[in-house]
């Protein structure tokens, strides 16, 4: 009889166990209402030292005028209700949103204002913007570095005093639908081994629409880059650019600079159908370094001076190694 009473025991006590786990993992939604003395920083703090820091969703409504450190989430969504801003507290002298050593963080609908930058994802940290108007930061609205990764979509990046997006130090994101526009230098930089998967973007209105940088590479479809006062697409230092077509293709146009400026052994493809043409300074795709060379610009519609190939062609892994691959092996 006792050692039925004490194997019901143990039963009943991980069954509290597993509950409080779930409980952790899954807590219902806290809400945060700025207008009304509500603090997002304050609520992650108390999350924290609660040990609470996996499978939280918070909603935020009015206007939160602080700068949000986010340390150590794991599945974290901060979700305007139906509608917040974000509004720096600094000075322009930090992030409205800094995150660090965190994975899956979420940010949605809210409205982003000023800081040095808008939103910082960094250290290893895996962060999704989506339906942000994000503007006016005193250097680049989204910074993705330090080995991070990032998904932006359906966001307006605008008006900052640097850069719309920047993605370096070896970081990964893939941006969808976004619009990219008003900045002051760049709208998109990728440099120091950064990577982008770039998908119906519009990139316009800024000085020089996407600049690679330093062993940094581009794989664009059906992008609109358009009316920027410099360059289109410019890259330098071992920099690659693909330029696909899912529906449409890229369309590069009505820039005042080249609509591609290829430089210092970069390399830049053109599959499928592209418009690259009608750009102010011509030729619309030009090879102005040592060593750098275009691919397919025989299907782009506009003029070029550079070397290679004028059709682009697609490169397949030989057929054993196919097999291999669809075998799991």
């Amino acid at each position: 009889m006792k050692s039925r009473t004490r194997a019901l025991g143990i039963t009943l006590s991980l069954l509290v166990v597993s509950l409080a786990a779930t409980a952790t993992m899954y807590a219902a939604p806290i809400r945060v209402d700025c207008n009304r003395g509500g603090s997002i920083n304050n609520t992650l703090a108390s999350l924290a030292s609660a040990g609470n820091t996996r499978g939280v969703t918070i909603f935020v409504t009015g206007t939160c005028r602080e700068n949000v450190v986010i340390t150590g989430f794991d599945r974290l969504v901060l979700q305007a209700s139906p509608i917040a801003t974000l509004q720096d507290a600094s000075g322009g002298t930090a992030p409205v949103v800094q995150v660090s050593n965190s994975y899956d963080v979420r940010l949605s609908n809210f409205t982003i204002n000023g800081g040095s930058h808008g939103v910082v994802c960094s250290s290893h940290s895996y962060c999704s913007v989506y339906s942000c108007t994000q503007q006016s930061a005193v250097k680049t609205g989204v910074v993705i570095g330090l080995g991070s990764e990032g998904h932006i979509e359906g966001n307006r990046l605008l008006n900052n005093g640097s850069r719309g997006l920047t993605v370096a130090s070896g970081s990964n994101a893939e941006t969808f639908s976004n619009t990219i526009t008003g900045n002051v230098e760049l709208g998109v930089l990728l440099y120091a081994g950064g990577n982008l998967t770039a998908f119906f973007d519009i990139v316009q209105n800024n000085f020089i629409g996407i600049a690679l940088r330093g062993n940094a590479t581009l794989t664009s479809y059906d992008l609109t880059i358009a009316g920027n006062s410099n360059d289109g697409v410019a890259l330098d230092g071992a920099s690659t650019a693909l330029f696909e077509q899912l529906v449409t293709g890229n369309t590069v146009t009505g820039n005042g600079g080249h609509g591609v400026a290829i430089d210092s052994l970069s390399w830049v493809e053109f599959a499928d159908t592209n418009n690259v043409s009608g750009n102010l300074t011509q030729p619309d795709v030009t090879c102005e370094g040592q060593y750098s060379v275009a691919e397919g610009t025989g299907t782009i519609g506009g003029t070029t001076d550079c070397s290679g190939p004028q059709k682009y062609q697609r490169h397949h892994l030989p057929q054993v190694e196919s097999d291999n691959l669809s075998k799991g092996r």
